[in-house]
């Protein structure tokens, strides 16, 4: 029997989940997520087109930036994975690890965890082929895959993505519309605070600092809404998946 994913409970469940964690999760973010992207931020310069550039020229130099430093991106894109599988581990291991032993069980998972997310990204990319809807449908059944490998010990590729479909059943408009509000919403405090912070500082300082202050508030503002993210995923799992043994002791001690 599948349950009925309850909005206002699953934000709450997410809160629970970052407050319970937040020393942990935000440790783990900043040395493999905030460093590494702020690392690139300044010391890789963005591409530059002048005013009066067409589209063609902006997509050419797009391009080019890209080619020029796609190792770097293909780096950053993994560390940013393996922060998000320790992260995983930290919330929904009923062991309750620490980060080194969290760290030691998500290098363990790796290798199936990518796997798993290339094939659901090339089905969900075969689905939007499909007039968009089929790829968004693909996207919200598998949304709770990476949760269900680590919560439940799953380390195959198959079997995550088939237990993510089930617990999804009669849930996928929930989903979505959890999800849309969300990212509207973490997209809108991004942008006012990129922008409130941005000309704060460029009102009270000049030159290089100003422009690696708005840089930092960037990267860390990032880094918490990618934090925030990894949250609702797990969120999303507990609420589908029901209360763990754990939880249920917690209740009532």
């Amino acid at each position: 029997m599948t349950r009925k994913l309850d909005l206002s409970g699953c934000w709450n469940d997410v809160m629970q989940l970052f407050r319970t964690h937040r020393e942990l999760l935000l440790s783990v973010a900043g040395v493999f997520i905030l460093l590494p992207g702020l690392a690139f931020a300044m010391f890789v310069p963005p591409p530059q087109s002048p005013p009066d550039a067409d589209l063609t020229t902006i997509y050419a130099n797009m391009q080019s930036f890209y080619q020029e430093n796609f190792g770097w991106i293909i780096l950053i894109g993994l560390l940013n994975g393996f922060a998000t599988i320790v992260m995983l581990v930290l919330m929904l291991d009923p062991s309750r690890p620490s980060v080194s032993e969290a760290m030691r069980r998500a290098f363990s998972i790796i290798l199936p965890y990518y796997a798993m997310g290339v094939l659901s990204g090339v089905l969900t990319f075969l689905g939007s082929l499909a007039f968009i809807l089929p790829g968004i449908y693909i996207f919200v059944k598998l949304i709770v895959a990476g949760p269900v490998m680590v919560a439940e010990r799953a380390h195959t590729i198959i079997a995550p993505m088939r237990r993510s479909w089930a617990l999804t059943k009669n849930n996928s408009g929930r989903i979505l519309i959890f999800l849309l509000v969300v990212a509207v919403t973490a997209f809108f405090v991004y942008i006012t605070s990129v922008t409130v912070f941005g000309i704060v500082i460029r009102l009270a300082l000049d030159g290089e600092i100003a422009g690696t202050l708005t840089t930092l508030v960037d990267a860390v503002i990032s880094m918490l809404l990618t934090v925030l993210m990894v949250c609702v995923y797990a969120g999303i799992y507990r609420q589908l998946a029901g209360p763990g043994p754990e939880d249920i002791a917690r209740e009532f001690a």
